[in-house]
């Protein structure tokens, strides 16, 4: 019996709970400070010389708002924007590292340059003059109606879009980035997610596995078994989270979606994704399931029984096959 199988066993038993291993005091502990740290960091940034309008927004609201992420990371608002791998990594990042995405989030509004890890670069003078909040109240007074309802946070769009200017090149449709899936990786080849995560320093592996119909559904569960140690995304068509979700069914349920997930009970998943609002555009709305308890006291996501016999059904479409991206952490 494997390890995973031995917590999935214990967490079914009523009031038993593994004890915090050494390495997971120790992480959890690092995670507090660099929090705290990150907090510090903002404050000071407020009161310095530095802290001007940049990217149309008050250095006032814009600190406001990261300390919102730094305490809530699932709350990283992707919105309309087919960035969830930007949003997937940030989330974990601004989980374990705050203090580091802290840093990256005031040198990107302080100077439009890219610096977390290894991942270096600088935005262009476009992006930076793009107003996010302007081009939404634009798109959603328009008549008739669009249809479309965002709640795309400024900071958010900024963090996201710094990684999505260095991964694509700079290429960012600025008359209108929503919904165009042209300024998204491909979600078909995961190479740049595992390089995105191992670039930002923080994980000594990263490793892609593709869910078969042949696994056994223990195999399954081993795979999707986040911990201190390690975090996890789940890769799979966006009519799994949709329908697991029992979302409205109007969704159109096209394409693949990616999210971190921060729990696994053995019959449900706990998982971050879009924000901590539901997106009408897709035709998702709150079910009574967000804000679940998550891993280290912090609430908030997605909670969904998982379906291991839909994540190994037989596809013959490339596009739709399911995977499982294993972050292991640096040791603390």
């Amino acid at each position: 019996m494997t390890t995973m199988h031995v917590i999935i066993a214990l967490l079914n038993l009523p009031g038993q709970v593994p004890a915090e291993t050494l390495e997971a005091r120790r992480r959890r502990l690092l995670e507090s400070g660099s929090r705290s740290s990150a907090i510090d960091t903002i404050d000071a940034w407020l009161q310095s010389p530095s802290a001007k309008k940049e990217w149309h927004m008050e250095p006032d609201a814009f600190a406001a708002r990261l300390k919102v992420l730094v305490e809530a990371p699932y709350k990283l608002a992707q919105s309309g924007y087919p960035w969830c791998t930007y949003a997937s990594v940030l989330m974990c990042l601004m989980r374990r590292a705050p203090s580091d995405v802290v840093d990256y989030a005031l040198k990107l509004y302080n100077t439009g340059k890219i610096g977390l890890g290894r991942i270096t670069g600088e935005v262009s003078s476009d992006l930076r003059d793009f107003d996010v909040a302007r081009y939404l109240r634009r798109e959603l007074s328009k008549k008739p109606p669009n249809g479309k309802a965002h709640y795309a946070q400024p900071v958010d769009f900024m963090l996201m879009a710094g990684l999505c200017s260095r991964e694509m090149n700079g290429f960012i449709e600025f008359d209108g980035p929503i919904d165009d899936s042209r300024a998204a990786p491909p979600i078909d080849d995961l190479t740049p997610t595992k390089n995105l995560m191992l670039a930002s320093g923080l994980y000594s592996s990263v490793t892609p596995t593709k869910i078969n119909p042949s696994d056994t559904d223990a195999d399954v569960q081993a795979l999707i078994a986040p911990s201190s140690e390690q975090d996890i995304l789940l890769v799979a068509p966006m009519s799994y989270f949709v329908d697991g979700l029992n979302f409205i069914s109007s969704s159109p349920k096209i394409g693949r979606h990616i999210v971190p997930v921060v729990g696994n009970d053995g019959t449900r998943l706990a998982f971050w994704s879009w924000g901590d609002q539901p997106i009408t555009s897709l035709g998702m709305a709150n079910d009574g399931s967000v804000a679940p308890p998550t891993l280290d006291g912090v609430t908030g996501g997605y909670s969904m029984g998982i379906n291991i016999p839909k994540l190994k059904e037989t596809v013959t479409d490339s596009k739709a096959s399911r995977w499982v991206i294993t972050a292991t952490l640096k040791p603390a």
